[in-house]
């Protein structure tokens, strides 16, 4: 793998809903094989930055490149590139009318056109990663949380992307099924699958990650390898944001 080459790039980001600037002059890049967490108060602008990476949102200004391609251009083919940048929401966004091996599917079939039974093979295999093959007739009321966020896991997966966005993965759980979601992510890291993380869960991005990004007040106010931020932060708000994690750590 080469871990040089720099997969995602994220250039001046800006984002406006009207009058209220919710991101401003974003910089970063990430590299083959990185796990970047990014960290920050509620409000600072973590999810929407992860929205507009993944075209879910439309930058106000500034640049996305990825594999070198700006796809804030017009003109871009936002399901492929989807496709290879998937993302893995806090509410899960699983199909209720369909069951879990399905819901593992459609996108393969629809999107990535995929033969059924290609896509079916597929599927089992991250089910099986997840530890969520016993469930492949469940429908998702059927399922806890926990298991919901694996299944939503393994579905993107499945379409086999090269960067994997998490938002908040952990948030809307029962504190007992964080544990689960959070191995598998773990897992997912050592075998160095290219993540984005927006989290709270402290101790998780502090032993996880390659890169940490701090953000405040829509800007990125600090950044730098986990030892660096979790350990010897610089800035006074991101020692004021960790002082309140301390005992979790």
């Amino acid at each position: 793998m080469d871990t040089n080459q720099v997969i995602l790039e994220v250039s001046h980001l800006e984002k406006s809903f009207g009058s209220h600037s919710v991101l401003k002059d974003i910089d970063f890049k990430v590299k083959k094989g990185d796990v970047v967490s990014v960290i920050g108060a509620s409000g600072s602008g973590k999810s929407t930055m992860l929205r507009c990476i993944n075209l879910l949102e439309t930058p106000t200004k500034g640049h996305i490149y990825y594999q070198g391609k700006d796809i804030t251009e017009p003109g871009t083919n936002v399901c492929a590139y989807r496709e290879k940048v998937g993302m893995v929401f806090q509410n899960f966004n699983l199909f209720n009318n369909m069951n879990v091996l399905e819901n593992c599917m459609a996108g393969q079939i629809k999107v990535a056109k995929k033969a059924k039974e290609e896509a079916e093979k597929n599927a089992l295999h991250f089910l099986e990663k997840v530890d969520m093959a016993a469930y492949i007739n469940a429908k998702p009321r059927q399922l806890s949380g926990g298991q919901k966020q694996r299944v939503a896991i393994a579905r993107a997966l499945a379409m086999e992307p090269e960067i994997l966005l998490f938002d908040e993965p952990t948030s809307a759980l029962d504190p007992q099924m964080v544990g689960e979601v959070l191995n598998v992510m773990r897992t997912l890291a050592k075998e160095g699958l290219t993540m984005i993380i927006v989290t709270h869960e402290m101790a998780f991005a502090k032993d996880i990650s390659s890169h940490v990004i701090f953000m405040a007040d829509g800007v990125i106010a600090e950044e730098g390898n986990a030892q660096q931020i979790f350990e010897t932060p610089q800035k006074k708000e991101t020692k004021e944001f960790l002082a309140r994690f301390r005992q979790g750590i």
